[in-house]
């Protein structure tokens, strides 16, 4: 078995430009298949609505104090 005259047949095929290329493209397509398996969607936050708070009730003045109870007459 001569090994000798299959080094130069596997050096021959290993540098020809269409092995080279096609390896190329493989390990690029591991890559995207790779990225696209482990892309994970970043959460967007759930924005909170701004809610207005409700206005003060009116201040009652001293004068206009009305009670329930109106028995000093």
């Amino acid at each position: 078995m001569e090994k000798i005259a299959f080094v130069p047949l596997v050096l021959g095929v290993l540098k020809d430009w269409r092995v080279i290329f096609i390896t190329v493209l493989m390990i690029l397509f591991i890559a995207i298949a790779n990225y696209v398996q482990h892309y994970v969607k970043k959460v967007k936050p759930i924005k909170k609505k701004k809610v207005a708070p409700p206005p003060p009730p009116p201040k009652k003045e001293e004068g206009d104090e009305e009670s329930g109870d109106e028995s000093e007459e």
